[in-house]
């Protein structure tokens, strides 16, 4: 082959990668336009809200739910209890001394009485735990652009099916984390391996995994089950993702916020700590809605370049 030849092959090559990536940035920028023009229309922030205002008002009752799972039913194979649900509830919130500290005052006050809790909490959890799957139904209505198919009571109806569905994929996680931990912990030991830094890292490292696992598999559901009619599976695992990722990168960016410029010590004390819970939650909210804006554009994307490729 000659030097000319070899020259315009490679000038060849370079245009079309150029012309692809050209392609793949103008179609990324067009996605994100997409997905920033429904959001202002269907209003997510007002969505957001709605959901953050439900989360917050099942967050007690799952708390004393929470004590009474971890006080009674797991009482023979957790050390403590107390911890391991000051733990579970810190495992979805963001890092931090203070927030650890906050949330370990409120257990204490709801652990010497956790029988009457667990049961005063599980009658309040489910009732109000309806009213949170509603509101996600309705967000997601709009997301999606859906006719509401489900009456009243048999929307009723579904929420507490979702309710009690949520709830033992809660029993299962717990289940599979605490046999997980037993297994790493007794392993380790019949291996002879000693608790060193390595070993620290490494449960460290298989528990956010597990974590990640879990809240991805559970946004995934989320998205494919709530609406009236199901999201294509592709869909929901895009939203997912999408979803699970980012959500994942702001609880990151809040610990390090909280770390890092909070002062806790000062007047507000608890108060601030409190604060930044709700900003939390209703920015979490805000994620969750913006996953399904993400994920419908996908979808309508999908839908619109096979009917281009029918009509070619």
């Amino acid at each position: 082959m000659s030097y000319r030849s070899r020259t315009l092959k490679a000038w060849q090559i370079t245009a079309a990668a150029r012309g692809a990536l050209a392609r793949m940035l103008r179609g990324g920028f067009d996605f994100v336009a997409r997905v920033y023009d429904k959001a202002g229309q269907d209003d997510i922030f007002f969505l957001a809200g709605g959901i953050a205002f439900n989360v917050l008002i099942a967050a007690i009752p799952f708390l004393l739910l929470l004590v009474a799972i971890f006080g009674y039913v797991l009482q023979a194979v957790v050390e403590d209890p107390q911890q391991a649900a000051v733990e579970y509830v810190i495992s979805i919130l963001p890092a931090s001394r203070q927030v650890v500290s906050f949330t370990r005052t409120m257990v204490d006050d709801l652990i010497t009485g956790s029988t009457t809790a667990g049961i005063f909490g599980l009658a309040l959890l489910i009732w109000f735990s309806t009213r949170l799957i509603g509101s996600l139904r309705s967000a997601l209505r709009d997301v999606f652009d859906l006719p509401e198919e489900r009456g009243i009571v048999q929307g009723k109806i579904f929420d507490a099916f979702m309710v009690l569905i949520a709830g033992s994929l809660f029993l299962l996680n717990t289940g599979i984390t605490v046999a997980l931990e037993a297994i790493n912990t007794y392993g380790f030991e019949l291996l002879g391996v000693r608790e060193g830094a390595e070993v620290r890292a490494f449960r460290a490292i298989y528990a956010q995994l597990l974590a990640f696992g879990f809240i991805f598999l559970m946004f995934v559901l989320m998205y494919r089950y709530l609406p009236a009619r199901r999201l294509p599976w592709r869909a929901a695992l895009v939203a997912g993702t999408f979803t699970a990722v980012v959500w994942e990168i702001l609880k990151a960016g809040f610990a390090w916020y909280v770390a890092s410029f909070a002062n806790y010590a000062s007047t507000y004390g608890y108060l601030a700590t409190l604060i930044v819970l709700v900003f939390w939650i209703y920015y979490s909210a805000f994620v969750f809605v913006l996953g399904g804006e993400v994920g419908q554009v996908y979808e309508l994307s999908r839908v619109r370049r096979q009917q281009r490729e029918l009509l070619e």
